[in-house]
């Protein structure tokens, strides 16, 4: 029996930096920068995701962590996935780490974790998002029990900092998309930042981040276009403040990237 994909976004009141996207039956292919922690619940999937370079297999009753300035890439998406994804800002995630004593914002294992309890953790968590009757004290408990599973289980040592140590010049180019987001810029300008000619600094930002520069830079815009969705801006001067040529032009590519319209993320509540 073939089922209609769905696909929505929740926003707990009571739990502050949050957000949940609940994914049924859905085939899309979902190729996402984000600025926010990204836990995924694989619930029915049969698909690989591509991150840091490596291209690694999903499985059912697994969870995927993406971490905020990174791509992902689901591929060889081989039917309709059942998955939901959990999105907390940084803020929220270094606040949980201090508790734990981690500090600064924490990195997690690239490949995806099969532990049934860290699985089960979190479709708790999500159970008590998505039901109506239950207190924002449970909410809070399920994500703190979660986060601190996920941090205690998942999260990668982090090495002593090399003194003097300066970033590649790739990554100057990056922040300078970061910086300028709703600019128009250009390929000679961009390029002539990291050092590199045009075409050998097309190859290496695809490389080093998962896709090309052009692409990044929309990504990034659709990205910063949520919070403005949130605080109920409409769609003309949420277009016009991202540097988009025009309001359909927005809504063309955020429909790609996100799966969905931006009105219909602006409307997004609790009914699946």
């Amino acid at each position: 029996m073939n089922h209609k994909e769905s696909i929505h976004f929740v926003r707990p009141p009571a739990l502050d930096g949050v957000e949940l996207l609940v994914a049924k039956a859905s085939s899309h292919h979902w190729r996402v920068y984000h600025e926010q922690y990204a836990i995924c619940a694989n619930d029915e999937v049969a698909a690989e995701i591509r991150y840091r370079k490596k291209s690694k297999p999903i499985l059912n009753r697994s969870t995927s962590l993406f971490e905020p300035g990174e791509t992902h890439d689901t591929h060889r998406v081989e039917k309709p996935q059942d998955f939901a994804v959990l999105f907390l800002s940084a803020d929220s995630m270094k606040r949980f780490s201090e508790e734990m004593d981690i500090s600064g914002l924490p990195h997690f294992k690239p490949d995806p974790n099969t532990q049934e309890k860290v699985y089960a953790s979190c479709k708790r968590l999500h159970a008590s998002i998505l039901e109506d009757d239950i207190s924002a004290f449970e909410q809070e408990s399920r994500l703190t029990e979660c986060i601190g599973m996920l941090l205690s289980n998942h999260a990668e040592k982090r090495l002593s900092p090399v003194k003097n140590f300066e970033k590649p010049p790739i990554y100057r180019a990056r922040e300078f998309l970061n910086e300028n987001f709703a600019n128009s810029v250009s390929l000679n300008e961009i390029a002539s930042i990291a050092g590199l000619s045009r075409f050998h600094f097309l190859k290496t930002f695809a490389a080093e981040f998962g896709i090309p520069p052009h692409t990044y830079h929309i990504h990034l815009r659709i990205e910063r276009s949520l919070p403005l969705l949130r605080r109920g801006m409409s769609l003309c001067h949420v277009a016009e403040a991202l540097g988009f040529n025009d309001q359909s032009h927005f809504i063309r590519h955020f429909k790609r990237i996100m799966g969905i319209t931006p009105g219909q993320y602006k409307a997004s509540n609790k009914i699946l």
